[in-house]
């Protein structure tokens, strides 16, 4: 929020989202927008049609009564120690497969692990990543292809799903959204880590069947 109120004060921010699974620990699926024009948020508003299920704003209400003021402050300070610790777990995890955390000193929530090991065994192996996490359970980490194009509405997003529209690597996500626990952080890194292990052990059966020699990838510095 003070990197949103900086960017309000010297430029200009019409609307901003929050997810409601990670800042106020209910599950997926809605999301807040707020601004600092109250008039334009009003204009947002008046565009929804109304027919959407109410409960996302149900879940916020009992969630926020339940915790209280000081609940939901002891969240918020528990998930600010543990994003240290995710981030502790993760860039071992990509030093042992060859990999890197990414450098996002002004992301206090969400970290990204490289994944230019896999993408050069094949872009399909970065998806199937992604899938694999997700049918173990382990669906708050999210894989970001390279080159992927999407047009919305006539309006085409290069690098969609990416921050940037030609991001150098293809990488692996993961928050430290509010609730998180240690135990969770242990869960996904083992998880990630089978998973790792058995795309590369795929793919170097599939040089081998068709005669080709395992290649040493050099590690890529992006920024």
């Amino acid at each position: 929020m003070h990197l949103i109120q900086q960017g309000a004060r010297v430029g200009r921010i019409d609307a901003f989202v929050q997810s409601l699974d990670k800042n106020f620990m209910v599950p997926v699926g809605g999301a807040i927008i707020a601004g600092f024009d109250e008039n334009f948020i009003k204009e947002i508003s008046k565009m929804y049609p109304g027919r959407a299920s109410a409960s996302p704003s149900l879940d916020v209400l009992i969630t926020l009564l339940t915790l209280g003021a000081n609940g939901y402050k002891k969240l918020l300070a528990e998930r600010k120690e543990l994003y240290g610790h995710l981030a502790q777990e993760l860039s071992a995890l990509a030093e042992r497969h060859g990999e890197r955390l990414l450098h996002t000193p002004h992301n206090p929530i969400s970290l990204a692990m490289s994944l230019n090991r896999l993408q050069t065994h094949s872009t399909a192996a970065v998806t199937q990543l992604g899938s694999m996490l997700f049918t173990r359970q382990v669906s708050g980490a999210r894989v970001v292809p390279l080159g992927v194009e999407q047009t919305v509405s006539g309006h085409t997003f290069r690098g969609f799903m990416s921050h940037a529209d030609a991001y150098p690597c293809p990488y692996l996500n993961a928050a430290s959204a509010i609730g998180i626990t240690r135990d969770d952080i242990t869960l996904c890194i083992k998880r990630l880590d089978k998973c790792l292990k058995s795309l590369s052990k795929e793919a170097s059966a599939e040089k081998s069947e068709s005669g080709s020699p395992a290649e040493e990838v050099d590690d890529q510095t992006v920024p």
